[in-house]
């Protein structure tokens, strides 16, 4: 290069000695093709690691925390919801449960503890609102006598209703 090509003005030219090496160091070097094309082939197959820039990391960061606050806020709402006692007599019973929309129907779901020597008992948390319910009693399915009947049968499943007040109501 020239010092017209740099733009260097006459009074601020470098030592030649040090412009030759400068001239020397702005040449290509020269490179076997072949040791070109096995340099790139093992830079493109190999894997890289990436490496996940902090500008990403803050807002993940913060998204993970508000995740655990709405996380943590809508459990303790759900454990807040009202609690709801059943209970049922079944003095020969061996085994009962509560079953209802609540919990798909699920006899596993609630299983119910024996209070006294034939009344089983259970406390629940339901959010506000019309459930409709039963006991399973060795298998069977009962209504509860005490319990308005429902109107409709879940899958010609006899049940009771009870209806947990909102906040604020009574």
């Amino acid at each position: 290069m020239t010092d017209h090509e740099l733009k260097i003005p006459a009074d601020e030219r470098l030592d030649p000695t040090v412009e030759r090496a400068a001239t020397l160091l702005r040449r290509p070097e020269p490179v076997r093709q072949a040791w070109r094309d096995e340099l790139l082939a093992r830079v493109s197959t190999r894997p890289r690691a990436r490496r996940i820039p902090m500008r990403v990391w803050i807002p993940v960061g913060i998204a993970a925390v508000l995740c655990a606050v709405v996380g943590v806020e809508r459990y303790a709402r759900r454990d807040s919801g009202d609690r709801v006692r059943f209970s049922v007599s079944a003095p020969s019973a061996k085994q009962v449960s509560l079953v209802g929309d609540f919990n798909s129907w699920n006899p596993a779901a609630v299983p119910m503890r024996r209070g006294s020597s034939d009344v089983w008992v259970v406390d629940v948390r339901l959010e506000p609102g019309r459930h409709v319910f039963a006991f399973s009693i060795d298998g069977s399915i009962r209504a509860d006598s005490a319990a308005p009947r429902a109107v409709e049968d879940d899958f010609g499943v006899p049940g009771s209703v009870v209806v947990v007040p909102g906040r604020g109501t009574d």
